[in-house]
C-alpha cells in the first residue's frame, strides 16, 4: 500500500514538473568521414525553472495525439535539430598524417540547453528557456 502510494506521488510529481520543459543536447563524432559515434538526448526537465523564453525556431511539422510530446520529438529529432546548431554549438576538427596513413576525425558538439513546443495548427515553436 505505501509502495503504490510513494509511486503515485512519484508520477504525479514528474506529470507536474515536466510539463512542456525539455532538454536537448547533441554530439556527433566521424573519422574519416564515417559517423564512429553518435549520442541524441532529449529529455523531459523534472525540475522546474522559470527563465526568459526566446523563440527558437518554427518547424511545420503535425502532432500526433496518439504520442507523447516526448517521443514525437525524439521520432521528429533529424527535423528539429537544425534548429539547435546555432546555440551552444562547438566544432573540433583534428588531422593526424603518417607516411600513407591520414586520419581525419571531426566533433560537433551542442550542449545541453532547456526549451518548450508548442504545436499549433500544424507548426511546432520551440522556444529555448535560459
Amino acid at each position: 500500500m505505501a509502495r503504490t502510494f510513494c509511486i503515485l506521488i512519484a508520477l504525479g510529481t514528474q506529470a507536474l514538473f515536466s510539463g512542456d520543459l525539455f532538454w536537448f543536447s547533441y554530439k556527433i563524432a566521424t573519422s574519416n568521414g564515417l559517423v564512429v559515434y553518435e549520442e541524441k538526448n532529449i529529455a523531459p526537465v523534472m525540475v522546474p525553472y522559470d527563465g526568459q523564453s526566446t523563440l527558437l525556431c518554427t518547424i511545420p511539422l503535425l502532432f500526433d495525439t496518439t504520442l507523447s510530446k516526448e517521443a514525437f520529438l525524439r521520432k521528429h529529432f533529424d527535423t528539429i535539430l537544425p534548429c539547435f546548431y546555432r546555440l551552444s554549438t562547438h566544432m573540433l576538427s583534428l588531422n593526424e598524417r603518417n607516411l600513407k596513413h591520414q586520419q581525419d576525425r571531426i566533433e560537433l558538439i551542442i550542449e545541453p540547453v532547456r526549451f518548450t513546443v508548442d504545436f499549433k495548427d500544424e507548426f511546432a515553436t520551440i522556444n529555448v528557456v535560459r
